[in-house]
């Protein structure tokens, strides 16, 4: 069988979250190793290269609202977007892997994989829900927000850098892990239809045995299914070099047979990796594992008949 053959893109965006650095993850990740463990388990990359996080300092005119800068994280999803549908029609037999970067920059992942597809469904593995909105966010920052907005709630600079609106129904979004929620947040997933666990629950009903069974219900009618996994659904002491760490999170252990199992499965068709930042990290701690948990997904993935 011939090799299969990933895109691989990174998004050097910074301004989501409460400090900058995780504009850095990407290229970190690339010196960590990646592109070597995506290849030696028999992957053909097409590196893409990085978004560049410039387009995250170029001043652009015009009243922030109460999101902290919205204009240059509007700037960066526009070319995450249009990388993202790019790479989806010139190759839509390759698997997209995006790593970044913090979590705004779904927002032009999912909008890209949306406008390429007919239905596409998210898995979303992560501490939070990103599920806030302008008026319900304690912070303003936007990766906060990310998912919200694909859903269709939101600033709408955000919500039409897509052409879908909304990029994914409510009810084609599962997530897992959840530990750090605001109250108006957890008001807004109440009354969606968004079907979510707690880490404490998501344990109880079984780690894999829940998600795999996510993925393949999502997979029976939505033709592209896009995992996010946010490095902060690992316990807080596991990942150093993560801007929100939370307590209580995934072991390595239970991290690595998940994604795993999800390789395995076959039915994931593109996956972003993020909130690595290494300007807090200690000693590349959390960097070695974010590689070592990608390359576990991406080698099990390659075992899959394309």
């Amino acid at each position: 069988m011939r090799p299969r053959s990933v895109k691989l893109l990174g998004v050097a965006a910074g301004a989501g979250g409460a400090m900058l650095g995780a504009e850095e993850g990407p290229s970190s990740l690339r010196a960590l190793g990646l592109l070597d463990r995506l290849r030696g388990a028999g992957w053909n990359v097409d590196d893409l290269g990085n978004i560049p996080g410039v387009y995250e300092t170029t001043q652009i005119t015009g009243p922030q609202a109460t999101l902290k800068n919205l204009h240059n994280i509007v700037a960066v999803n526009r070319h995450t977007h249009a990388a993202v549908l790019g790479a989806r029609k010139q190759a839509p037999d390759d698997f997209m892997l995006i790593v970044g970067g913090d979590h705004s920059l779904a927002i032009g992942t999912l909008g890209g994989l949306s406008d390429a597809c007919e239905r596409l469904g998210i898995v979303w593995i992560d501490a939070h829900a990103d599920f806030n909105t302008p008026g319900s966010s304690p912070s303003g920052n936007i990766h906060g927000m990310c998912l919200a907005v694909a859903c269709g709630d939101g600033h709408r600079d955000l919500i039409k850098i897509a052409a879908s609106e909304p990029m994914v129904e409510e009810g084609d979004v599962r997530i897992f892990g959840l530990r750090d929620v605001d109250p108006g947040e957890q008001e807004n997933l109440d009354e969606s239809a968004v079907r979510f666990m707690t880490m404490d629950d998501w344990r109880r009903a079984g780690l894999i045995e829940t998600t795999v069974d996510a993925v393949e219900e999502l997979a029976s009618r939505c033709d592209h299914v896009h995992l996010s996994f946010d490095i902060d659904a690992l316990d807080a002491d596991l990942v150093p070099g993560t801007g929100t760490p939370a307590p209580g999170g995934l072991t390595a252990d239970h991290a690595t047979q998940l994604l795993n199992a999800l390789g395995r499965q076959g039915k994931l068709r593109s996956a972003e990796f993020v909130e690595y930042n290494p300007t807090i990290d200690q000693h590349s701690r959390t960097g070695r594992l974010t590689v070592e948990l990608i390359a576990t997904f991406m080698g099990a993935l390659a075992e899959c008949p394309p």
